[in-house]
């Protein structure tokens, strides 16, 4: 059969050209959805974003609302409901820190101090840097406060420290040896607790709140008592929570002024200290307790004080160092207690040093100590000495007297150091307690006795036993010490917890940065988990208070200026658009986001008060997950709980400062100074804050790329108040 099939050729064509037209159809296509997807992630970016960022302003409101009006106990709520990403806390990289100066003409900066690795840099170049002391803060719910009770410590008394307010309690306590918890206890509001220690040996207190501790050994003896709200200036105070035993009690509380004197005791009563019109003569005020049963005394005064409690059935027993009107224990001038007995004067330089008072005075040789009888005859109220150079002062009851006594350091004329010297005197039995006041010390004592030795790891503590005469300690290697002085077998003394005031010496004055050490374990490249764990343990700093000690005017060791540093929980919401690590966040009482590409942007500036006239106030909100917070993409239910409320200052300051971690330290600087483009004076001259006379507000500081701000008030002191908000933050999936 012959085949009718036929090619036609145009047929074949039409069928090709079909095929190649819908090919480059759908190539046209192709190429136009690749090019329109990265827009409709980027739309729905942008939806994401700003449904987020209203949410998150929510949040900050609400947060910082809570951290400036609430009381302990006090919670709010929010819902957060995620588009299309998820909620994580980021407790890595997010940091703040505010700096404040009290000298006139004088800056302090630092550097690095919140890396996680163990050194950090200051800047002050004004006068000398004599030394630095940090404490660590305990902020968040899983860092307890660590107080390391030595075995010689017959019994520990122990009530809250209430800061603004008192927490709502109950004060979750434990307590542990070396190795293992021995019992739990909880701490109810405005109570007070003793624990015989006796016969415990050594023993670590974990504590959820900060604690007033009195370290008694026999019947008790005298000892200084840090106030609630010690002022970052000299460490004076106007508030005390004291723990009393039952039986007789003296306090004695020396002020500049007079002073209206409130004590709480069951009934309140008020009490008033006049001046006695004599010159160089401060004020002095002395009230005597009877308990039945041991209680929490409340004392409020309306001038600046620093007050002596006395629990030992005789009255004007024991021994205390006493602390300059600079705040540190080398100083040049006092105001002394009046109580019966002796001052020592120990000058620690290489020159002698004359010390006066009203009617009399005494000169006290190089590397010397000499005791006076106190008080001098004829002086009504409280003498105020003057020195021509830096001495120790110390009070005790007389050269025999049994006690408990701080031995501050040479090098740092404050609670820790490198460098103490000790004279044992009279015929009571002497020992030194040694402390570690960071990570590892190798320490060597010379003298009328000698020994050598290292803490590091859980052996913190040691005691010693003198000889009569003169001892050098010195650390060898390593971090600082505190050391206590222990005289017969009576004695009290107020404990500090295991992270407080950590000093290292400096002793340079440079126009640049000065590098130096973090007393703690460096966790620089650790994991999240590790840095928890370090933080709970107080092996590194749960944010930190730098005080920065130096030379002003006749003074080597005054307080010159004070750095709080805090490490911030990051609750972010990360998200995708038309590229991925896209977020919005709220940290510090800020909201910020880096959509689109990485851009740093503010959305809701951290919260602060000023004016009128040349004033500054802001509260932190320290924001931090609990334990058993989830984090994901549900809907979340975040429960928020004011837990404490506390001053860290309120006084004159003469420059502050904010910076915050990148990377949106620079965007928050720059947002925080709006009204700054205003300024005639900074259109003329940018970046001449020294020529910036028609404007008072934050002014980003004129270094390149800078995260920090300064507050400018057209050089006016400025009444200066800093608080901190802790805030517990539990986050839940809501379930439907």
């Amino acid at each position: 059969m012959k085949s009718n099939l036929q090619r036609d050729e145009n047929a074949v064509s039409a069928a090709v050209a079909t095929v190649l037209l819908f090919g480059g159809v759908l190539s046209i296509i192709g190429m136009m959805m690749v090019s329109m997807i990265p827009v409709i992630e980027e739309l729905e970016g942008s939806i994401e974003r700003h449904d987020m960022s209203s949410q998150m302003s929510l949040l900050a409101h609400q947060t910082s609302s809570l951290s400036e009006n609430g009381m302990p106990g006090d919670s709010t709520e929010i819902e957060l409901i995620p588009v299309d990403g998820s909620l994580n806390w980021n407790m890595m990289q997010s940091s703040m820190w505010y700096s404040a100066t009290w000298m006139e003409d004088t800056s302090f900066r630092v550097q690095g101090a919140l890396d996680y690795d163990d050194q950090f840099s200051i800047r002050h170049p004004e006068s000398m840097n004599t030394a630095v002391c940090i404490d660590d803060l305990r902020l968040g719910p899983a860092n307890p406060y660590l107080f390391t009770i030595p075995e010689w410590v017959d019994s520990v008394a122990m009530t809250a420290s209430p800061g603004l307010a008192l927490p709502l309690g109950p004060i979750e306590i434990e307590i542990w040896n070396q190795s293992a918890k021995q019992s739990e206890l909880q701490l109810m509001v405005d109570g007070m607790h003793t624990i015989d220690t006796s016969q415990s040996g050594e023993i670590i207190i974990h504590s959820s709140h900060e604690l007033h501790l009195l370290l008694s050994r026999g019947e008790g003896g005298t000892a200084l008592m840090q106030a609630n709200d010690p002022s970052p200036v000299d460490l004076t105070g106007t508030s005390w929570s004291l723990p009393l035993p039952s039986g007789e009690s003296k306090i004695h509380i020396l002020s500049e002024v007079a002073n209206q004197i409130i004590i709480t005791n069951q009934t309140t009563n008020s009490h008033y200290a006049l001046p006695s019109n004599q010159n160089r003569v401060g004020v002095d005020f002395t009230h005597q307790f009877s308990l039945d049963t041991p209680g929490v005394v409340h004392i409020t005064t309306s001038a600046p004080s620093r007050l002596i409690l006395q629990t030992h059935s005789e009255v004007d027993v024991g021994q205390t160092a006493w602390p300059s009107t600079d705040g540190q224990y080398l100083g040049h001038s006092f105001v002394t207690p009046s109580l019966e007995g002796e001052l020592v004067f120990t000058n620690p330089g290489q020159s002698s040093v004359t010390v006066t008072w009203r009617g009399g005075g005494v000169s006290i040789a190089a590397n010397q100590s000499l005791s006076f009888d106190w008080p001098p005859a004829e002086i009504d109220g409280a003498p105020m000495l003057d020195a021509n150079g830096d001495v120790f002062v110390s009070w005790r009851a007389d050269t025999n007297s049994s006690g408990l006594q701080v031995i501050p350091a040479d090098d740092t004329g404050a609670l820790s150091g490198q460098a103490h010297t000790i004279y044992a005197e009279g015929t009571s039995d002497k020992q030194i307690h040694l402390v570690r006041a960071g990570m590892i010390v190798d320490w060597n004592l010379t003298g009328s006795t000698n020994a050598n030795g290292s803490l590091y790891d859980e052996n913190t503590q040691f005691t010693i036993d003198l000889n009569q005469g003169v001892n050098q300690m010195d650390v060898e290697d390593g971090h600082a010490l505190r050391m206590y002085l222990l005289s017969g077998e009576d004695g009290l003394l107020q404990a500090h917890h295991d992270g407080a005031q950590r000093c290292l010496s400096i002793n340079v004055q440079a126009s640049g940065w000065i590098t130096t050490e973090l007393p703690w374990q460096s966790m620089s490249g650790r994991s999240q988990v590790d840095l928890k764990n370090a933080w709970r343990l107080g092996n590194h700093p749960a944010s930190m208070q730098i005080t920065l000690i130096g030379v002003d005017g006749a003074s080597t060791h005054a307080n010159l200026g004070t750095v709080w540093g805090f490490h911030l929980s990051r609750l972010s919401y990360e998200f995708t658009s038309s590229i991925v690590g896209m977020e919005v966040a709220y940290v510090g009482g800020a909201v910020v986001t880096n959509h689109p590409e990485f851009e740093p942007y503010i959305v809701v500036s951290p919260s602060d008060r000023g004016g009128p006239g040349p004033r500054f106030a802001a509260t932190i909100p320290s924001l931090h997950p609990t334990q058993d917070s989830v984090s994901g993409a549900g809907t979340m239910n975040l429960d928020i709980e004011l837990v404490d409320r506390s001053s860290l200052a309120s006084t004159v300051a003469y420059e502050v400062r904010r910076g915050w971690s990148n990377p949106y330290g620079v965007a928050i600087a720059d947002a925080s100074a709006d009204g700054l483009e205003s300024s005639e004076d900074w259109t003329v001259y940018p970046g001449r804050i020294d020529l910036l006379n028609d404007y008072v507000g934050w002014v980003p500081d004129p270094s390149f790329a800078t995260s920090e701000a300064v507050w400018h008030t057209n050089g006016e002191p400025i009444q200066f108040t800093l608080q901190m908000a802790a805030l517990n933050a539990h986050m839940t999936e809501v379930i439907s």
